[in-house]
């Protein structure tokens, strides 16, 4: 009889998420009390005049009811270069929330980002904050346990997500990040070994091309 299946649970080897949790853990115990975090809403241009937007919203708020959560709409002034905005917006926030398009609707674990919101990843990503995917059907889910693949050509090159199999919002991961991103006090979750890399294992991911 054949083994079954081990549970698909992250694409991240072990030694990154530990690492990705060690991270979490000493965000969250460095925050103070007085301090509420603030999370950067990113998603596909017209997503907001769906009529699932407030469901998505109220999802994510759920979740992270704690935090300060913007959008496009409350963070930006149209009639400014955006690019310049997120680079002072960048500064001042504790995470990111990240939804993409499905492709392939055959593949509802898939999302897919557009180079916007792939170089808002990679903003965030790099300075070692919470990044997470959102979608309605698995709630939010660290990039770090995704699946990633590059698509396209720079400077419109793209990002694919795919959400593990057996994801479950009980992963340490996820319970890292809510930490990190909620109230100073916040219960810890369980210590993992730390690992003595130069750099955070977690921050060595393929969403940019090798150098």
């Amino acid at each position: 009889m054949d083994a079954p299946d081990q549970p698909l649970t992250s694409y991240a080897p072990p030694a990154r998420r530990r690492g990705y949790i060690n991270a979490m853990q000493q965000i969250a115990a460095d925050r103070t009390p007085a301090h509420r975090a603030r999370v950067y809403f990113s998603v596909p241009p017209g997503l907001a005049d769906r009529p699932n937007w407030q469901r998505r919203l109220d999802s994510i708020r759920h979740s992270l009811p704690n935090v300060e959560l913007l959008d496009y709409r409350t963070a930006f002034n149209p009639d400014t270069d955006y690019h310049e905005q997120w680079a002072a917006l960048a500064d001042t926030l504790d995470g990111l929330v990240l939804t993409g398009l499905h492709r392939d609707k055959r593949r509802p674990r898939e999302q897919t980002l557009g180079p916007i919101a792939r170089q808002e990843l990679i903003t965030m990503v790099s300075t070692g904050r919470p990044v997470l995917l959102h979608s309605m059907e698995h709630g939010l889910v660290p990039v770090l346990d995704c699946r990633p693949k590059r698509i396209g050509q720079e400077p419109h090159q793209r990002l694919r997500l795919t959400i593990p199999r057996d994801w479950s919002p009980g992963e340490p991961t996820l319970q890292a990040a809510l930490a990190a991103l909620g109230p100073a006090g916040s219960p810890p979750v369980e210590r993992v070994p730390r690992q003595g890399t130069p750099k955070p294992a977690h921050l060595a991911h393929p969403f940019t091309p090798p150098r």
